[in-house]
């Protein structure tokens, strides 16, 4: 009887040890769809350029945005933007820029260059940085009343703050829109001055002028700092189905310190420097109305039409 028992229990152990061997793996079925991408960013081509389309520029953008930036010259940060600031150089390569581009006095402070930018002209009043108010405004017409008076949005973006018509987390100086008091501007304060974080790039109003904190804006902190903060917001908007459309305009504004660092980023945009045009304030303003299809303001009437010379 014990022969039987031990052959039995080879068989067993025989059967056991092939069982624990290491099994041929199974393939798993391949998905029927592409796994949606996890960013705008992975949603564009890693080669498609943002600008440089030989196409016709439309007459008129949806939206046209502007992330502003604080006291650098091109000397400062190089010619359409050095190697330390790889986002930005990036774009200089690729889109356009204006080696002569001087602010609107050189002789005064960010407020007057900010103030001046969107309404066409200098405000004798609103100079020397001083905050918003009876003595320091102006009522002259601006881009945002066009667009608001036109049923449109214009929205002036503060980082830092977390309530609407605040220079809360920021300086009054940086933010144009505090300082309009014409006509009903003040009435619409809380919609035309808003925080930073109800900025959509996927829902735009039509006329974006961007504060950014005095830290990411440059004026306390370093180029990198400058660059890294452009690579988080402004990568965005033209990921967006919009710009990748030919509907949005995309700017970015330096103030003081000539010659002023500047880049018109649109999908036709010619690519690299344009040279041989003093550019500014005024021509800057004429071609944010132009691709907005509003009238001109003051200087801006008499300007240079720079859509043309950057193809945008």
């Amino acid at each position: 009887m014990r022969r039987p028992l031990i052959l039995a229990s080879l068989v067993v152990v025989v059967l056991s040890a092939c069982s624990s061997s290491t099994p041929t793996a199974t393939k798993r079925p391949k998905p029927t769809t592409a796994p949606e991408p996890t960013s705008t960013s992975a949603a564009r081509p890693s080669n498609q350029s943002p600008c440089g389309k030989t196409t016709t520029p439309p007459t008129h953008y949806d939206s046209v945005v502007v992330f502003s930036f604080e006291n650098r010259s091109w000397d400062e940060v190089g010619a359409g933007f050095g190697p330390a600031m790889p986002y930005l150089h990036d774009l200089g390569t690729q889109c356009s820029w204006f080696p002569d581009w001087t602010e609107i006095d050189r002789s005064e402070k960010s407020l007057a260059q900010y103030v001046g930018q969107v309404i066409g002209t200098t405000e004798p009043t609103a100079v020397a940085d001083c905050k918003p108010s009876v003595t320091c405004h102006t009522t002259e017409d601006s881009i945002f009343r066009q667009l608001r008076l036109a049923g449109r949005r214009a929205v002036n973006y503060v980082e830092g703050a977390t309530t609407p018509c605040s220079d809360e987390g920021n300086k009054p100086k940086h933010i144009p829109a505090l300082y309009l008091w014409g006509a009903d501007d003040r009435a619409h304060c809380d919609a035309q001055v808003r925080p930073f974080s109800d900025f959509d790039p996927n829902r735009l109003p039509a006329f974006a002028f961007v504060t950014p904190t005095q830290c990411n804006d440059g004026h306390d902190c370093a180029d990198q700092t400058v660059d890294a903060w452009a690579r988080e917001h402004v990568q965005p908007v033209l990921d967006s189905a919009a710009y990748r459309a030919g509907k949005v305009a995309v700017f970015i504004w330096y103030d003081e310190s000539a010659p002023v660092p500047n880049l018109w980023i649109t999908p036709t945009a010619a690519v690299g420097a344009r040279n041989g045009v003093a550019a500014g304030p005024a021509g800057t303003l004429r071609a944010w109305q132009s691709m907005l299809g509003v009238p001109c303001l003051k200087t801006a009437c008499s300007a240079t039409d720079l859509r043309p010379v950057t193809h945008s």
